[in-house]
Formats: structure tokens, C-alpha cells, sequence
């Protein structure tokens, strides 16, 4: 049985790229998540007594970055899981019992993850995946069909959501409420209160909402699939006409979708329902289409040598993607608790702290590589996954 990680003569330098881009945009988007209670205050509403700064750095976040790098990880995922099997395959590997290990594995780190920080998305993954295997040996356009299905059973009834009148009543008092006991837990709180305060009032509202989550990724999950069974990320050539057609598309619908969210939230275009559930639809929709056009921009650059060379520092955070994802848990919390600034700081404050740590992990990553052959929470995966503790020292 052969368990040597996979050559970089072999390795998709595009992925790694993708991967390490999604990072970023990810690390901004949980940002608010690490400075404030957004569990019961909706990730999409702009505080009232937000300043200037805050208010447009909120819109820019909701146009260019929310919902818009969450789809690309899950793409990622599916297609990951396909190179994951073939090569299993290749090298006579019993494949089910070893993706069963290694999404076990994956959901474990997940739990850990969820106690310390609610917008885990490692357990969502390992719980979507199991279904995901269903769909390794159908054909492609099965899979395609299914990924349809599957987003279409979402994305309609939000649409439809969009004529329903908003009837004016506010109902935030407990949400409010809860947002206050959040930040006096996680700011003045012991870790015993803070754990106490997640179990009883953050995980009812996770687990109550984890099927959404599952069919939300599953589609994606299904298009990564059928796009690396397609083989198109080892033709990249042979589909460049394709890749930009997609480009024009998802140009052409994102940016209209993403540029009504501001005109929309300052009433300069009226809308029959309620003004959260409108600019929630239009972050969804515009995240699934600039999702690709920024999936297709990447392919594309790297299909010249000087874009290739740009984007190329990408390439060893997104192959050590696992563990920047936690450090950045790690890193954030740990300053937010040090320094007092749960609940009480300006958005941009966290921005600018994003822009400190991500160049960090850039330069530690490719330090980090030059030595060995994964990261070390890559490593702990891949070791529980085979059995066996795998060479780490180049």
C-alpha cells in the first residue's frame, strides 16, 4: 500500500491556488464572527450605530466577499474528493474505508473546532460528505442533474420569499438580548462560562439549522465533483473556450446582482418584500455567480506564465489550508480575548487585523513547506486517515 503524499510533479497547481485564495476571502468573512455575537445578530444586518467606515466596509464585504468564498471551499471539496478516490484506486487502495476515516477525522476536528468558535464548517463537511460518496461511480450527467436539483430546491423558494410583504414587525428583542449575554460571557466570562453559555444557547441554533447547511453545500459539493470527473482540471486547453464562456456569464450576472445589495438597502430600489430577506437572497445569488467568475479569473490567469508567477505565493497556504483555516480561529480569538475587543470593536479594526495575519501565514507556509511535506494538522489528518503515522521531514 502506497501512502506517500502526492508529488509536486503531480500535484494541480491551480487548486492550491483556488485554495489558498478562498482562505483569504473565508478569514474575512468570519472576521465579524470573531468580534461579535453575529449568531443572533443576522450576519447580513448592518448595526445601526455602525459608523461610516464600518457601513461601507459592511456593503463592500456583502457584495465582493459574503457567501462568495464559502462556494468556492465547497467546489474545492468536491473536487478534491474525486482526486482523493482516483488515486486511491490507482494505487489499490480500498477506497470507502479510507474516506471514511479521513471525513471521520475531518468531523472530529470540526467538533473541536465548534467549541471554541460557532462558524465551524468542518463538521458541516464531514456530515455532507458521507452523502457525497453516494455519487462517486454515477455517470457525469447524473451528477450534474443532481447538483441542479439540489440548488434549485433552494435557491427557488428563496426567490419566491422576495414577494412576500414585509409586514413591518421587528422581532429582535430576544436575539438582542442573547447578544448581550454573549458578549458579557465571552468578554468578562471564565472559559467554563463561555463553553456553558455555547452549549446552551449557540448549539440549538447550529444543530437546528445543520440540514440547511448540508443541502446548502451538497450541490456544491456535486459540481466540484462532475467538473474534476470531466477532467478538466488536468485539460485545462482542451476547456478554455468553455472556462470563458463562464467567465462572461458570471461577470454579466454577479456584479448586477452585487451592485443592487447597496441600492436596495438605501431604498433607491424598491422591492416588494421584506429589505433583510432581499439582501439576503442577493448576497446568495451574487456569491453563487461571482463564486465562478472568480473560480474562472484564477483558471484563467494561470493560463499565462506571468499570472501564474503572481498568484503563485497562494499556492503553499492553500496546500496547508486545514491548518491556516484553525490557526486563524487560534490567532484571532486569542488577541480579541488578550485585548478586550469582543462586542466592542469597529468592523474595520478586524479588517485591518486580516490584512496583518494572512500575509503572516503566506510567508510561514511557504517556510513551513520548504521542510516538510504538509502541514501539521494535514499531517494528523493524513496519519489518522491511513493508520500509520506518515514521514513528515522531507
Amino acid at each position: 500500500m502506497q501512502t506517500t503524499p502526492t508529488p509536486l510533479t503531480e500535484r494541480i497547481n491551480e487548486l492550491d491556488v483556488i485554495r489558498g485564495f478562498a482562505l483569504f476571502g473565508i478569514f474575512l468573512v468570519n472576521m465579524p464572527g470573531y468580534m461579535q455575537p453575529e449568531l443572533f445578530l443576522s450576519m447580513q444586518r448592518i448595526p445601526e450605530h455602525a459608523g461610516a467606515v464600518d457601513l461601507w466596509l459592511r456593503m463592500m464585504l456583502d457584495m465582493l466577499v459574503q457567501t462568495k468564498f464559502y462556494t468556492i471551499f465547497s467546489f474545492l471539496f468536491g473536487a478534491g474528493f474525486y482526486l482523493f478516490m482516483s488515486r486511491l484506486e490507482q494505487k489499490g487502495v480500498p477506497v470507502g474505508s479510507k474516506y471514511f476515516r479521513r471525513l471521520t477525522v475531518l468531523f472530529l476536528f470540526g467538533i473541536v473546532h465548534l467549541l471554541f468558535w460557532f462558524g465551524d464548517i468542518l463538521h458541516t463537511y464531514a456530515l455532507a460528505g458521507t452523502l457525497l460518496y453516494l455519487f462517486y461511480k454515477r455517470r457525469e450527467v447524473v451528477i450534474k442533474r443532481w447538483a441542479i436539483a439540489l440548488l434549485a430546491l433552494l435557491q427557488i423558494p428563496m426567490g419566491l420569499a422576495l414577494l412576500i410583504p414585509d409586514d413591518g414587525h421587528a422581532t429582535g428583542a430576544q436575539e438582542e438580548h442573547l447578544a448581550r449575554q454573549a458578549v458579557d460571557a465571552y468578554q468578562n466570562g471564565s472559559l467554563g462560562e463561555w463553553l456553558s453559555f455555547r452549549w446552551n444557547y449557540e448549539f440549538p441554533v447550529l444543530f437546528q439549522n445543520e440540514w440547511l447547511m448540508i443541502l446548502t453545500v451538497l450541490p456544491l459539493f456535486l459540481f466540484g465533483l462532475y467538473v474534476a470527473k470531466k477532467g478538466v482540471f488536468h485539460q485545462l486547453g482542451q476547456y478554455e473556450s468553455a472556462i470563458r464562456r463562464y467567465w462572461v456569464i458570471s461577470l454579466l450576472t454577479g456584479f448586477p446582482l452585487a451592485v443592487l445589495i447597496p441600492l436596495v438597502h438605501f431604498g433607491i430600489v424598491p422591492i416588494p418584500g421584506s429589505l433583510e430577506m432581499t439582501r439576503l437572497v442577493l448576497i446568495q445569488w451574487s456569491g453563487l455567480a461571482l463564486c465562478v467568475f472568480y473560480l474562472t479569473s484564477i483558471l484563467l490567469m494561470m493560463r499565462k506564465e506571468q499570472g501564474s508567477e503572481r498568484l503563485a505565493f497562494l499556492a503553499p497556504v492553500g496546500r496547508m489550508a486545514l491548518t491556516n483555516y484553525i490557526a486563524q480561529t487560534v490567532l484571532c480569538i486569542s488577541t480579541v480575548k488578550l485585548f478586550h475587543l469582543y462586542g466592542s470593536t469597529p468592523l474595520w479594526v478586524g479588517f485591518m487585523l486580516c490584512l496583518l495575519i494572512f500575509p503572516i501565514q503566506v510567508a510561514w507556509s511557504k517556510w513551513w513547506l520548504s521542510r516538510f511535506r504538509y502541514g501539521p494538522l494535514e499531517w494528523v489528518w493524513r496519519s489518522l486517515t491511513y493508520g500509520s503515522v506518515q514521514q513528515l521531514k522531507k
